[in-house]
């Protein structure tokens, strides 16, 4: 009688009449998971969906985070003009140190810092670039108009704010550009979207617009997570308005906490330890730190009030990061220097990290970020389709869960940023 041959794939043991090994339950994977390293993490998401959606949920990321703590960085975005090296944006550490600097080619001016992205505009606010810290290169968005809006329309009738987000279930990064006409005679508002998935024909795509006009000022709007949070253009309250990454859809309004002695070019918006924060400054010198509690209920919770030390109504006190201590990191923006600066609620002082300069965006960001490409590939400017990144550029090293943008899909500019 003809032997029969073990099925491909099947268990030797089991084959032997031994015992099958039983799969783990799912809070000992959870917990081998959390053990592993960043750079495993990494690898991991592309096994399967489930463990993709897992590893990319944000209650999973911020477990890692408590596990493998890194030491926050902050990032100082410039305009060149004002800077003789044309320094674009410094990194530095809570000592001060300058860990990195990137200098910029022409007139460029930083707009935002989120994710793991560096947003600039170049020559005028609908020329976007995307530098990557991770990697080190940088990307041309398009210009032009997305196909639902660009008939009867030029792009160059309207103001852009970008901001650049990352959908929690697919680890997706994608941009929102609210546009905003300057006519008199026909004010109008547009909302488009860029997604950074790796597609050849990535391009904007219109969307419905904010239910009501919403602020374009400088620090009038904010990213946590994978929600956009602007304040709604002349509203008495402070309403605010949000979009969701994921849904692609404007959700509804929230109103801000009961203020006193409330004046609109007192607030501001920042992203504080994962938390929408509405800094609220009055009498010129106090200025309260009011968390985001809860969306649904329109809950918000005074954490800090804080004795600012600004001496005019033009500077401003943006919040970054709260301690383990209990110190919160800020950065003081006056009308032409900045300073970084830890605060003591506990004393009511200060310590002086480091002059900053006039700052036009600030952030925190992970330790990992000091590890991406010391500059932006060299070579001929691309002025369409896809780009891929150099075959033989060294791999950073992450000290954090970090999500690899797919380099493609998006115009790379090799000229924007040209040395760090």
């Amino acid at each position: 009688m003809a032997q029969a041959t073990p099925q491909s794939g099947a268990d030797p043991q089991a084959q032997q009449g031994g015992v099958a090994p039983l799969p783990l339950p799912q809070d000992a994977v959870y917990e081998i998971l959390l053990r592993l390293s960043a750079r495993d993490i990494c690898r991991l998401r592309g096994v399967c969906r489930p463990w993709r959606s897992l590893l990319s949920d944000p209650q999973f990321i911020a477990a890692h985070e408590a596990r493998h703590p890194t030491t926050p960085l902050v990032v100082l975005g410039y305009h060149t003009g004002y800077h003789d090296e044309h320094v674009v944006f410094d990194m530095v550490d809570l000592s001060g140190k300058v860990l990195r600097r990137v200098h910029a080619a022409g007139e460029v001016w930083v707009t935002s810092v989120n994710q793991d992205f560096v947003c600039t505009s170049k020559d005028n606010s609908s020329c976007i670039r995307l530098f990557n810290m991770k990697t080190g290169v940088v990307f041309a968005l398009p210009e032009e108009l997305s196909e639902e809006h660009a008939e009867d329309r030029d792009i160059l009738d309207f103001t852009s704010v970008a901001a650049i987000g990352q959908v929690a279930s697919t680890g997706e990064y994608k941009v929102l550009r609210v546009l905003d006409s300057a006519s008199f005679d026909k004010p109008e508002q547009l909302c488009e979207v860029f997604n950074l998935d790796g597609s050849s024909h990535a391009r904007w795509r219109g969307k419905k617009a904010p239910p009501s006009p919403v602020s374009m000022t400088r620090f009038k709007s904010v990213v946590v997570n994978s929600i956009v949070y602007f304040f709604v253009q002349d509203s008495p309250l402070e309403d605010i308005a949000s979009f969701d990454f994921e849904s692609e859809e404007w959700r509804s309004g929230l109103r801000g906490p009961n203020y006193q002695q409330l004046r609109t070019n007192e607030l501001s918006m920042a992203a504080v330890n994962g938390s929408l924060v509405l800094v609220h400054r009055y009498l010129s010198c106090y200025m309260d730190l009011w968390f985001l509690v809860d969306f649904e209920r329109g809950l918000w919770e005074k954490r800090h009030s804080i004795r600012a030390q600004l001496h005019d109504y033009t500077s401003t006190i943006r919040p970054l990061l709260v301690l383990n201590d209990g110190g919160i990191v800020l950065v003081h923006i006056g009308s032409d220097s900045g300073s970084l600066k830890i605060y003591n609620p506990r004393t009511n002082t200060y310590e002086d990290v480091a002059n900053t300069g006039l700052c036009f965006a600030v952030a925190a960001v992970k330790a990992e970020h000091r590890t991406a490409g010391a500059s932006a590939p060299q070579g001929n400017p691309i002025q369409g389709g896809t780009a891929a990144p150099e075959e033989d550029k060294e791999a950073p090293e992450e000290d954090e869960i970090v999500r690899s943008l797919p380099l493609l899909g998006a115009v790379q500019d090799s000229a924007a940023l040209v040395r760090s």
